[in-house]
C-alpha cells in the first residue's frame, strides 16, 4: 500500500497528486489513516500568499480525523484502531509527512483526542486548538477555562463579555460554544442569514457585521472585557477600532486579539490605548503545560466535549477527494462561512 497526497509544488504554485512511500512515525508520533482534513484560512494564505516559509512541495491542512494506523516507539495515550481528530504541525515541523491533505499523515501523540463514534468530518470542525488556545491561555485573553458539568465562574469574572467578531466563521463558532460553556456572555456578528446559527451556539447579542449601526448597537454593551477578531481582515479591525475609538469622541482603551499579523498591509492605525496582537499559541510550550493537560488530556474537555456534544460549530462541507484541495483552497481564500471545507483523500 502507498500514500497519496495532494502537493503544493512551488511557492504560490499549483496542487498536483502524487503517490509516495508511507513514512513511519518516529518517537512520540503517530501515523494516522486519514479520513477527512480541513482547510484553514492559513492553508489558504500559504498557498496564495506564502506568508510563511516552506519545504516545497509540501501538504497542507489541519485538523485531521481518521483512524490510528501505527505508533511511534514510546507512544502510550492511543492505540492502533481508535478512531481520532488531531492538529497537523506541517507549519512547524515544515515536512510534507505532517500535512493532513494526504492518506496517511503522521501527527503527535500529545495532541491526538480520540472522538468515539463521531463523524470523520465533523470531527475537523471541532478539534481545532486556536480557539481554546485564544481564549483560555495564559498569554492570549486569559478567559476562564470552563469545565464538564460547567460550574460557576469565579466572582472576579462574573458578568463579564467578550466580542467575538465573525461567529459564523469556523473559529468564530467554536469560539462563542468555548465561550458559552464557560460561562461569558458573548456578543457577536455575522451575515442576518447566519443569525441563527449563532443563536443556536448561545451567543447573547448577535449583529449584522455590514450594518453601520452595528457600531453604535455595540458600544451600548460596554463595558466589553475581551476583544477577538476571528476573522482578522483590515475591513474588521477598522470596524472594531470605530467601536473603540468613535470619531471625536473618547477611546476606550483595549487589547484586540487578532488571528493575522496587525502589521499586515492595509491593517488600520491603532490609536493610543488600542493594542492588538496576533495568536501565538504553542501546545509544547512549558507555560501551557496546564492548559494542554486541560484540554488534550486522554478524558480531557476537548476529548469530552466532542463525544458529548458540549463544543459545537459550524458544519462540515465535504466538497470531494485531494484533488479537490485546490478548488477548496480558492473557496477558503474568497471567503466562507457557516462551514467548514473539508477533504476526503479516499474519495
Amino acid at each position: 500500500m502507498s500514500n497519496r497526497a495532494a502537493f503544493l509544488e512551488i511557492a504560490k504554485g499549483k496542487f498536483i497528486i502524487n503517490d509516495v512511500d508511507i513514512e513511519q512515525p518516529g518517537e512520540g508520533e503517530v501515523l494516522v489513516k486519514v479520513h477527512a482534513s480541513a482547510i484553514q484560512p492559513a492553508d489558504a494564505k500559504v498557498a496564495k500568499l506564502a506568508i510563511l516559509p516552506m519545504e516545497y512541495p509540501t501538504v497542507l491542512g489541519s485538523p485531521v480525523a481518521g483512524i490510528v494506523e501505527a505508533l511511534g516507539p514510546g507512544v502510550t495515550k492511543i492505540k492502533v484502531g481508535e478512531r481520532i481528530v488531531c492538529g497537523t504541525k506541517i507549519f512547524v515541523a515544515k515536512k510534507s509527512k505532517y500535512g493532513g491533505h494526504q492518506r496517511f499523515s503522521i501527527v503527535d501523540e500529545s495532541e491526538v483526542v480520540e472522538i468515539g463514534e463521531t463523524d470523520f468530518a465533523k470531527a475537523t470542525t471541532l478539534g481545532s486548538y486556536t480557539p481554546p488556545g485564544a481564549l483560555f491561555g495564559s498569554t492570549t485573553l486569559n478567559l476562564h477555562r470552563p469545565t464538564i458539568p460547567e460550574s460557576p465562574l469565579p466572582v472576579t469574572e462574573q458578568g463579564k463579555k467578550i466580542l467575538i467578531w465573525g461567529g459564523s466563521s469556523a473559529m468564530g463558532s467554536l469560539s462563542i460554544s468555548y465561550a458559552k460553556q464557560a460561562g461569558y456572555t458573548v456578543i457577536s456578528t455575522s451575515s442576518p442569514h447566519n443569525f441563527s446559527l449563532l443563536k443556536s451556539l448561545g451567543a447573547d447579542h448577535i449583529f449584522d457585521h455590514s450594518d453601520p449601526q452595528t457600531v453604535d448597537q455595540i458600544r451600548s454593551l460596554f463595558p466589553i472585557d475581551y476583544w477577538f477578531d476571528t476573522i482578522s481582515l483590515p475591513s474588521t479591525l477598522a470596524t472594531i477600532v470605530k467601536i473603540l475609538a468613535p470619531e471625536g469622541g473618547p477611546v476606550t482603551k483595549a487589547n484586540i486579539l487578532l488571528l493575522l499579523p496587525p502589521s499586515m498591509p492595509g491593517m488600520p492605525r491603532l490609536p493610543d490605548g488600542i493594542t492588538a496582537q496576533m495568536h501565538r499559541f504553542s501546545t509544547h510550550a512549558p507555560e501551557n503545560k496546564d492548559w494542554a493537560e486541560w484540554l488534550l488530556s486522554r478524558g480531557g474537555f476537548l476529548e469530552r466535549g466532542i463525544k458529548e456534544g458540549i463544543i459545537r460549530g459550524v458544519p462540515p462541507e465535504v466538497i470531494g477527494g485531494l484533488e479537490s484541495v485546490e478548488e477548496g483552497i480558492e473557496k477558503v481564500n474568497t471567503g466562507v462561512s457557516g462551514v467548514k471545507i473539508v477533504i476526503d483523500p479516499w474519495a
